[in-house]
């Protein structure tokens, strides 16, 4: 938060997979609190200081480097197995079909 009170984006330096697959994120992002959806996240853009295009700017550029984590994962040497387990929350459907409708 700035001295002006308002968000700021900062790195993604620990965000991680809890490995629960509870639905929902541990953070209140949005409108609908934890609701684990891009359109929650887009729903308090303002809140950090992005209009609405350039937060959907924002969003299709993660969303094209997270569609790349398994080679990035692999080219660090992250066994096949613990890949794997990652994907069981990284590419769940729900969140994967998210990732790919972005436009």
């Amino acid at each position: 938060m700035t001295d002006a009170a308002q968000y700021e984006l900062s790195p993604a330096f620990d965000v991680l997979p809890s490995g629960q697959a509870l639905g929902y994120q541990q953070m209140r992002v949005g409108l609908n609190e934890a609701d684990s959806t891009l359109d929650n996240a887009l729903s308090m853009c303002r809140q950090f200081s992005l209009t609405p295009a350039a937060a959907r700017k924002e969003v299709k550029r993660v969303a094209a480097v997270v569609k790349g984590w398994r080679a990035h994962f692999a080219a660090c040497r992250v066994t096949a197995g613990d890949i794997e387990l990652l994907a069981e929350q990284i590419d769940r459907a729900f969140l994967r079909e998210q990732r790919e409708g972005v436009r």
